[in-house]
């Protein structure tokens, strides 16, 4: 998991240098079209990746992607990738108040055990463990505010609830997935 948060955080660093270099030789005035946003608190509190990437197409909509990651072995293995689009309902340049609908593609690794009852002990025993991967695809909604300072800054706090499509009988995972976004950014 170390080497993917230095993956990510290298890319990051390489993206926004270039995104910098290319904004320099824009006309002044111009609107920034890319917000790049980190939760900080998932990161801390779970910890878990939860980063976000909008492609602004104008002042009212923007595409994007939101991916969350688990970083910790001590939960299952558990990725999420949603791309989304969001139409914005502020004064100013895609900020203020917005609704989103949003794809969540979950990529789950759960662990599994088999007891069996013996009925000479009266007790329970343990058989085997197994891994299961499960991969689904829902749609959801959500909401949110985002907000920009000094024209780079961008402040986030957004949430959202999804049906999984597929068959939920035999595990734990359940129909239904979330995206949450407590985070900051920067608008380049």
């Amino acid at each position: 998991m170390k080497k993917l948060f230095t993956i990510l955080t290298v890319f990051i660093t390489i993206f926004s240098l270039r995104a910098q270099e290319l904004n320099s030789n824009q006309e002044s005035g111009s609107e920034r079209k890319n917000d790049i946003i980190l939760d900080p608190i998932l990161l801390i509190a779970v910890p878990m990746i939860n980063v976000s990437y909008e492609r602004l197409i104008n002042k009212d909509m923007g595409i994007g992607v939101n991916a969350m990651v688990t970083l910790s072995d001590e939960v299952d293995d558990f990725k999420q990738f949603s791309p989304y689009f969001r139409y914005y309902m502020g004064k100013k340049y895609a900020s203020g108040f917005f609704f989103e609908g949003f794809v969540p593609v979950t990529l789950q690794n759960d662990a599994y055990y088999s007891y069996q009852y013996d009925d000479y002990t009266n007790s329970y025993y343990y058989i085997n463990n197994a891994k299961k991967n499960t991969t689904t695809v829902g749609v959801g909604f959500g909401v949110g505010g985002k907000w920009i300072i000094k024209d780079r800054l961008v402040i986030e706090a957004s949430g959202g609830i999804a049906r999984r499509f597929g068959d939920f009988d035999n595990y734990d995972i359940g129909p239904v997935t979330g995206k949450i976004m407590g985070g900051i950014g920067y608008r380049f």
